[in-house]
């Protein structure tokens, strides 16, 4: 159940800050409330979509970096599209690709951060 909620958050991590940034062009002063809502719903739904597949194929996948990135992508994408209406064409396809690039960004980040806490 640990893992489940690890990767729940984990994906909530990637996609929120991809879908924020995106929803508002990069501009951060025009971030509001309802924008922090549509990027935690979206983020929410895809970490939901991803734990679902967990179920699934168990944990064999859950361990290959890029494998969950181009998941976490697509979810991404798919969520975003769904969930709200874009501000630009393309909003959810560049949401996916940025969710799936963040993903990678973030799982180095943690590998590193677990192996300089492992040889200490």
């Amino acid at each position: 159940m640990r893992e489940k909620i690890t990767l729940f958050f984990r994906r909530l991590l990637d996609v929120t800050p991809a879908c924020l940034m995106l929803m508002t062009q990069g501009n951060l002063a025009a971030i509001t409330l309802a924008h922090w809502e549509k990027a935690l719903g979206t983020g929410s739904m895809a970490g939901a979509v991803l734990v679902l597949l967990s179920f699934y194929q168990q944990t064999q996948w859950l361990h290959n970096q890029y494998v969950i990135a181009a998941l976490t992508g697509l979810a991404a994408g798919l969520v975003d599209g769904i969930s709200h209406p874009a501000n630009f064409k393309g909003e959810a396809i560049m949401t996916g690709i940025a969710a799936a690039g963040l993903c990678l960004l973030f799982s180095v980040a943690f590998k590193r951060l677990e192996t300089s806490t492992n040889s200490k």
